[in-house]
């Protein structure tokens, strides 16, 4: 309920049309989903969209539309576009049985608890509907195994044909064919994946929908969302009945997510339009079809915190979400060419590749193209254009693929950022140390430059990435004190390891990243004359070290150079 001059409610994580819509929160009118998904149905019709881009709340907007049991709720539609329709759609506003299952709650670690909140979810339904087991309208064998169902402990083989069943139950007890809304339903397979039962899974929900959406006579049409089409592992085997609508369809294209007048709206009526600009770079980029999409979760973030605060800076919202193992898998098994086309990809270039529309999680090791499909299904990359269409040839169409937006971006750096540093743990700082002090420029040189081999580029390859990344590794050496950026001589030194208590070794390091067209040996001998030049051994010999060691240190990309006298 809203007070007289207030703010309809931020809807932030409300997944439910009649809590959202009796709560007063802002809702971005998607109603007109129902009639189009009226007009141009499958018997059953698949969508495909990222996480977070409204596929929960537009299934329970269909639920509450649909629902023969919902007829208290009908109101919550008026006024909204769908309201206009009325008349047209009589004949099947709240004239279904429906079943509504999230695969959401299989979300676990190991098979064994997916498998169980599943089939907990499953016997949710059918308490929902506990009123069936005594109407004498429903065979009494379905009601026998109704009430089994209801009372039975989880099990992969009592509940593999459940849904098929209760739908069949519906059916008899309303007299009509009963609507399946199946939401999320490649959660399961994605935590599967990542976790190593798989396969498992892969027969369990395979099971559920052959017999639920296959060979059923009760069923009237299914709606099923998800992040990926996936027909090649056989979930789908036999559905010749499928429409598919992914996000390169147009249709369905403008229900999932905000269009930008949407947005232009949404930060209108909170009276921050200024931050329009800001808005869009960090949540556009997407592309549905024909149709301009924004992430909606981030941008209803973005509005709650600079309701909060008008000076609130963007945050990655959407990416913060989820544990981004699809990038992790990426950039952790990256030969060198994906490593490259990684770093194009952060330096705003793109990735041209055939987009695999039935690629699968089983297929994520397979070939280092699958990668790109993936990320491009789950909202990390988007469609920039199509280059090659195969038309005249017959050959694979070629897609540019892009990343969205800032807030996507910082998601790669950051994952980047982590493996990098993982990366440097790896790197054995004694042999370092051991290289240095022997004057040895050549060992130096390779284990700097294996390290920066196995990294991805999330920087611009400045001097100050570089000093930072030597300073990093050679710190933390109980027997050396560092001293970098250092006033000594006629100039600042860029790095100085003085050896505690004995002031016997000292070590100078000057570091330069190569110019255009210089060769790698070049800028080393350039920065070694430097430290001669400047006197950076100045303060080393006035403190007494007797042994100095100066290092001229050279970056080209991934290459590290140096020399020594």
């Amino acid at each position: 309920m809203l007070l007289n001059g207030e703010k309809k409610r931020i809807n932030i994580g409300y997944e439910d049309f009649k809590e959202t819509v009796d709560g007063g929160f802002y809702y971005v009118d998607k109603t007109m989903f129902i009639y189009d998904l009226l007009r141009n149905r499958g018997k059953n019709n698949l969508i495909t969209r990222p996480r977070r881009f409204g596929k929960t709340l537009n299934m329970s907007m269909l639920r509450y539309f649909f629902d023969i049991t919902e007829k208290q709720n009908a109101y919550l539609f008026d006024g909204f576009m769908i309201s206009k329709h009325y008349d047209e759609l009589k004949g099947h506003r709240n004239a279904y049985p429906v079943i509504t299952l999230s695969l959401k709650c299989a979300k676990k670690g190991c098979y064994e608890d997916a498998v169980y909140w599943l089939c907990k979810e499953i016997q949710r339904q059918f308490r929902k509907h506990r009123y069936i087991s005594d109407c004498d309208r429903v065979d009494s064998g379905d009601r026998d195994d109704f009430k089994k169902i209801i009372a039975a402990e989880p099990d992969v083989r009592l509940f593999a044909e459940s849904i098929k069943l209760l739908s069949s139950c519906l059916a008899q007890y309303y007299g009509k064919n009963t609507i399946i809304l199946i939401d999320e339903y490649d959660v399961p397979l994605e935590d599967a994946y990542f976790c190593g039962y798989y396969d498992k899974m892969v027969s369990f929900i395979r099971s559920l929908f052959e017999s639920a959406l296959k060979t059923n006579p009760s069923l009237e049409f299914s709606v099923i969302t998800g992040c990926l089409r996936i027909s090649k592992e056989s979930i789908f085997t036999g559905l010749n009945n499928l429409a598919v609508n992914g996000i390169l369809s147009p249709r369905y294209s403008g229900y999932f997510g905000f269009e930008e007048d949407e947005v232009k709206d949404i930060l209108e009526y909170y009276g921050v339009q200024e931050k329009f600009e800001t808005a869009k770079r960090w949540y556009d980029g997407y592309l549905f079809g024909n149709t301009e999409v924004y992430n909606p979760w981030s941008i209803m973030n973005y509005v709650a915190d600079l309701c909060d605060d008008p000076n609130s800076i963007p945050a990655s919202d959407w990416v913060n979400s989820s544990s981004n193992s699809i990038i992790k898998t990426l950039v952790e098994s990256a030969d060198d060419a994906t490593r490259d086309a990684i770093e194009q990809l952060i330096n705003g270039g793109c990735v041209k590749t055939p987009i695999y529309e039935t690629v699968t999680y089983g297929d994520l090791g397979n070939d280092s193209e699958n990668i790109w499909s993936f990320l491009f299904f789950t909202g990390y990359l988007r469609l920039k254009e199509l280059v090659t269409s195969g038309e005249e040839t017959g050959d694979e169409a070629i897609y540019s693929l892009a990343i969205p937006n800032l807030e996507i971006k910082s998601c790669y750096n950051s994952i980047i950022k982590r493996y990098f540093e993982s990366c440097k743990k790896s790197v054995n700082r004694d042999d370092l140390y051991k290289a240095i002090l022997s004057r040895d420029a050549e060992e130096f040189s390779e284990q700097i430059t294996e390290l920066l081999k196995k990294s991805i580029s999330y920087h611009d390859n400045g001097e100050q990435f570089y000093h930072g990344l030597i300073a990093g590794l050679l710190a933390g050496n109980v027997h050396y004190r560092m001293a970098s950026n250092r006033e000594t001589g006629t100039g600042r030194s860029d790095l100085i390891l003085y050896q505690n208590d004995l002031f016997v070794n000292a070590v100078i390091m000057e570091f330069k990243v190569c110019k255009a067209n210089e060769a790698a040996d070049k800028a080393a001998e350039r920065a070694l004359r430097q430290i001669d030049e400047r006197d950076y051994a100045r303060e080393a010999r006035d403190m007494g070290y007797s042994n100095i060691i100066k290092f001229g240190v050279a970056f080209k990309s991934k290459v590290c150079y140096a020399v020594t006298e």
